[in-house]
C-alpha cells in the first residue's frame, strides 16, 4: 500500500483548490493509498526561525502542528499540495509551509541535497484570472522547488478563471485530478 501525504494551502474549506485536492486524494484512494492531510490553515503552525537546527538535525526545532510531517514525507510515497494564488503568490499558509520544509533538504550550501527523495508529487493552483500564463512564474517556482526536493512532479493542475460569477470545475479538469492521484498510487 503506498502512502500519501497531502498539504492543502488554502483557507477555504470547499474551494477550488480543496475540492481538487480531494479529487486526487480521491484518485489515490481508488489504487489502495493511505492519506495523511495536512490543513495549512491550521492555527498550530508557526514559521520558520532561522534556527538552523535542521541543518546539523533531522527534522525542526519547531513542535508545533506540523512537526510529524517530516516523518511522514520521509515514509511517504507521493506528495499532493495545492494552494490558491493570491496576489501573484502562493497562499500566506503555503508560503509558512513552503519555508518550514528547508529541513527536507541537506546541507549548509547550493547545491543542496535532497533529503528525502524520490517521492511523486502533484501539485495544483487555482487562480482568479482568466489568462493561464499570468502566473507561471509562481508555478514554476514552486514545481522547482519540489525538484530540488528530489521530487518526480507526475502533475501540476491549473484551475484559472474561478473569479468568474459562473464559474464550475470542469468535467475534464476533475478527471485530470483523479488521474493525477491514481498515478501517485502506482
Amino acid at each position: 500500500m503506498s502512502k500519501v501525504i497531502a498539504f492543502i494551502g488554502s483557507p477555504r474549506k470547499n474551494g477550488y483548490t480543496s475540492k481538487l485536492i480531494q479529487e486526487v486524494i480521491k484518485g489515490a484512494q481508488s489504487k489502495g493509498a493511505e492519506i495523511k492531510i495536512y490543513d495549512l490553515n491550521d492555527d498550530g503552525i508557526k514559521g520558520c526561525q532561522g534556527c538552523f537546527y535542521c541543518r546539523s538535525h533531522e527534522g525542526c526545532a519547531t513542535k508545533d502542528y506540523l512537526q510529524p510531517m517530516y516523518e511522514d514525507i520521509k515514509n511517504a510515497d507521493g506528495v499532493i499540495f495545492g494552494s490558491p494564488i493570491y496576489f501573484m503568490q502562493i497562499s500566506g499558509q503555503a508560503k509558512q509551509w513552503l519555508d518550514r520544509m528547508y529541513p527536507v533538504l541537506e546541507g549548509t550550501g547550493f547545491p543542496f541535497q535532497a533529503r528525502y527523495p524520490g517521492k511523486k508529487a502533484v501539485t495544483i493552483f487555482s487562480q482568479g484570472n482568466e489568462n493561464k500564463d499570468a502566473f507561471q512564474a509562481t508555478i514554476q517556482f514552486v514545481n522547482g522547488t519540489f525538484s530540488m526536493f528530489g521530487w518526480e512532479l507526475t502533475d501540476s493542475l491549473l484551475c484559472s478563471h474561478t473569479g468568474s460569477p459562473n464559474f464550475k470545475l470542469s468535467d475534464e479538469l476533475l478527471k485530470q485530478a483523479f488521474t493525477a492521484g491514481e498515478l501517485l498510487s502506482k
